[in-house]
């Protein structure tokens, strides 16, 4: 018999604007929500709505977060700081990090977006996802005292240092594992106060530790202007999938979820950003054939794993649960440590 594998699907519920700004803010891609609410009812999918501040606060996107609450998705909180009050930092590009900030501000945005979000949809989120996956130690700390169990910001192999000095997550788990206030968020603390779900991302063969250091000497400085690592990923030598059908094709999906479960994985956790559900507003969908590509994607995905695989559909909370209360002996947890923290 196939194991058993939860598959958890997030949409990062955002602005319409691909990048930070605090003026001008628009959130219209939320009206595509209830197209895509119809495909996972079609394939049964839970959803998990990471929802920002801009969002919470309209009245009538708050509407839509309650309509797909009451079909049984889960509404959880996604932290934009540039335009999540208090305002009080400089709109710079190191500030869009949500880790980069001082901790009494990381704690006060988070306090505003968690009150939005009680008040648009009726009940108290519990789990989160910091905008450009920036968690930090202060983060955690803050979510903790804001009354959160689950954290949802860590991309397993993908560091975020050279960009406007992000997290990195290389030798995190893949599979869910506890984490402190304290500390480096890519090791477990078996009795830490937040639960991690990470978003599903590895390489297409196994182990992936070591397809990670391939990869990541194929980077390294004196060799990026050879551009190795994407010769190595069209030869299919060693190939960074993510869960993701913003920027995967459903055969890489299907390899890397592969070779997750065949790794102990019990469960896939795809995303991607609600932008992308409106042409023109996200790289990832420029046109409408290109979102029409988005949906397709998702179908054939869910389809094509269905067949393969015996699947549990849950929202992040909802895995979490389940996760939670099973056996101990069940509770396996894919570690990548063994590949470069760097």
């Amino acid at each position: 018999m196939p194991p058993n594998v939860l598959l958890l699907v997030s949409v990062d519920t955002e602005d319409d604007n691909w990048h930070p700004r605090r003026e001008g803010v628009t959130v219209e891609n939320v009206r595509e929500l209830p197209r895509l609410a119809a495909l996972f009812r079609r394939l049964g999918v839970r959803a998990t709505y990471f929802t920002t501040y801009q969002v919470a606060i309209r009245d009538w996107a708050a509407g839509l977060l309650r309509e797909l609450r009451t079909g049984g998705a889960e509404i959880a909180a996604h932290l934009h700081p540039w335009n999540t009050p208090p305002l009080d930092e400089a709109l710079v590009p190191r500030n869009s990090m949500l880790k980069n900030l001082p901790a009494a501000l990381q704690l006060a945005k988070l306090e505003r977006l968690t009150v939005a979000l009680r008040e648009a949809v009726g009940v108290q989120p519990r789990a989160f996802r910091a905008g450009r996956y920036a968690l930090g130690p202060d983060t955690v700390a803050a979510l903790l005292r804001c009354g959160y169990a689950i954290d949802s910001s860590v991309t397993p192999f993908v560091s975020w240092a050279d960009t406007d000095d992000g997290p990195t997550f290389v030798g995190a788990p893949v599979d869910a594992y506890r984490v402190g206030q304290t500390g480096d968020a890519r090791i477990p603390v078996p009795d830490g106060g937040l639960l991690e779900m990470p978003m599903s991302i590895g390489y297409n063969r196994t182990p992936f530790a070591v397809w990670d250091a391939v990869r990541r000497a194929l980077a390294s400085r004196p060799l990026r202007p050879l551009h190795l690592t994407g010769l190595a990923a069209r030869l299919g030598i060693v190939k960074r999938i993510f869960l993701s059908p913003e920027i995967q094709s459903v055969p890489d999906m299907l390899a890397l979820s592969r070779c997750l479960i065949d790794g102990g994985a019990r469960q896939l956790h795809m995303f991607f950003h609600s932008p992308s559900l409106r042409p023109g507003l996200s790289p990832h969908s420029p046109t409408a054939a290109a979102v029409q590509r988005l949906y397709d994607g998702i179908a054939s995905y869910v389809e094509a794993l269905s067949r393969t695989t015996s699947l549990t559909f849950a929202t992040v909370s909802e895995a979490a649960a389940a996760l939670e209360h099973r056996p101990a002996g069940e509770r396996t947890v894919v570690n990548a440590r063994q590949a470069s923290t760097t």
